[in-house]
């Protein structure tokens, strides 16, 4: 898949100085290691590649969070936190990796003044969920889990890699919901493991007995054996028949914006909302965005995937 460059997600935060040294050192260890055996560090890696990193919430977060009623679940053999803000009709919140459900705080209060219900949850070694590894396999049966305990959907959101479990999550298990709404999505599994193997400088020897290992270690849990192409967002897309909001900023560092072109390019019902100047999180708190998700979802379903144009788009560009 041919993207245009850009920063890449696992190095384009700003880490103290310990995690600055931990990526150094482990730098050295893969170069090292994936020459002598690169079916040991690909092991060494997919553990790696399970851990989210951990960033402090900010206050806004912190509140939105304080102001929804906050349950424990057991789901998977993990305790879930989720949180409900509001009545009405559900939306469901999948967040991206190393966020949590605070995150969409700003989406969250301008729905629920519109009158609908806000469910939203830290994913297994997230916020305050348990564990300390976790991987897409086991965050989309979380929102399954999760949906399914709620009834039908209006709507559910993701935001980057939560996109990509909403999109695996209709593809393998087909829940109810009218609509989704996808932010600063990926369309390749293959890309995100090629950029974890890049940021920790491991060759194509090492990232390729990390994917093996991971197939062979969760060949079934999603319930029947998959391949890393079930994945991508690119094939999962594919065949949604829901309609789809796309919403992605030019200058996103962390998940180019030729990801959202690539996307929408074989998407059925979809729409791309674009942005200049946000990058990837502060489309979550962008005014024009939440007006566009509330219009959206708000829009009468339309009849058939032919009633429509495939992948139109729009532009809403600012400068911050």
């Amino acid at each position: 898949m041919n993207h245009k460059s850009a920063g890449n997600p696992f190095k384009s935060h700003k880490y103290p100085l310990s995690i600055r040294l931990f990526f150094a050192t482990a730098r050295t260890l893969f170069r090292l290691l994936g020459s002598l055996a690169p079916k040991l560090a690909g092991k060494l890696a997919l553990g790696l590649f399970m851990i989210p990193p951990k960033f402090p919430s900010p206050r806004q977060e912190r509140l939105a969070e304080q102001s929804g009623n906050v349950q424990f679940q057991q789901i998977n053999g993990q305790r879930i936190a989720v949180y409900r803000w509001g009545e009405g009709e559900p939306i469901l919140f999948s967040h991206g990796w190393g966020g949590r459900a605070g995150h969409f705080h700003a989406l969250v209060e301008f729905l629920v003044d519109a009158g609908y219900q806000a469910v939203a949850f830290d994913a297994p070694a997230h916020g305050q969920s348990s564990g300390k590894r976790t991987n897409m396999l086991e965050v989309t049966t979380t929102l399954v889990a999760i949906a399914e305990s709620l009834g039908p959907l209006k709507a559910i959101v993701g935001h980057s890699f939560g996109s990509g479990i909403v999109l695996l999550a209709m593809n393998r298990f087909q829940l109810e919901a009218e609509k989704l709404i996808l932010f600063s999505c990926f369309d390749d599994i293959y890309w995100v493991t090629d950029q974890f193997g890049e940021a920790f400088a491991m060759n194509h020897q090492v990232i390729g007995a990390m994917r093996d290992e991971a197939q062979r270690r969760y060949a079934n849990q999603l319930g029947e054996t998959w391949q890393w192409r079930d994945l991508s967002p690119l094939k999962t897309i594919q065949s949604i028949e829901h309609e789809i909001l796309l919403l992605h900023d030019r200058e996103d560092l962390e998940v180019p914006y030729q990801h959202a072109e690539n996307l929408i390019a074989v998407a059925g019902q979809a729409k791309l909302h674009t942005t200049s100047g946000l990058g990837h999180k502060k489309i979550l708190r962008d005014q024009s965005c939440l007006q566009a998700c509330l219009a959206f979802i708000q829009q009468p379903l339309i009849g058939s995937a032919a009633a429509i144009s495939r992948g139109s788009t729009y532009d809403q560009n600012h400068q911050e």
